[in-house]
């Protein structure tokens, strides 16, 4: 790429427990994919349905961090995503039947990857990659180390 090249952002699509674990670790990857988002090196897609189980999921067990999560959502460059019927359809044999919204979403957005701590639920496909938040971070770095050469 040459010198000044305008690039997008890559679009990332995040499971509800990469944005909790984001919220409350300031150190781990889940964190830093957060960061990367706010600076805009990502572009960072929600599931409405991810978006509804972390509100849910604090809402229950730590309701002071609402707040917190709130705030991301106006700060960060998120994008939320509802599927189309056609994603669901396409999604269903690639997750889980509780995480086929997660899945369809992070294809209706035409995300690049999705990012979860439980890729067991998850299969990738042509143009949709299923990692965990550190092998995203260790391919960052990757992707940063080749600036300026």
């Amino acid at each position: 790429m040459a010198p000044g090249a305008k690039t997008e952002p890559v679009a990332v699509c995040l499971d509800a427990d990469v944005v909790i674990a984001g919220l409350f670790s300031v150190s781990g990857a889940s964190h830093a994919i957060l960061v990367l988002g706010e600076v805009g090196l990502l572009r960072i897609v929600l599931p409405v349905a991810a978006i509804e189980e972390v509100r849910r999921n604090l809402g229950q067990k730590l309701p002071e961090a609402l707040p917190a999560f709130e705030s991301l959502l106006t700060s960060l460059f998120v994008e939320s995503s509802t599927p189309t019927p056609a994603d669901i359809r396409r999604a269903r044999p690639l997750a889980h039947d509780k995480d086929v919204p997660i899945m369809a979403a992070a294809l209706g957005a035409k995300s690049a990857i999705l990012v979860t701590h439980n890729t067991k639920h998850f299969k990738s496909c042509d143009d949709l990659r299923v990692v965990r938040p550190r092998t995203l971070i260790t391919e960052a770095r990757a992707w940063m180390a080749r600036f300026g050469r």
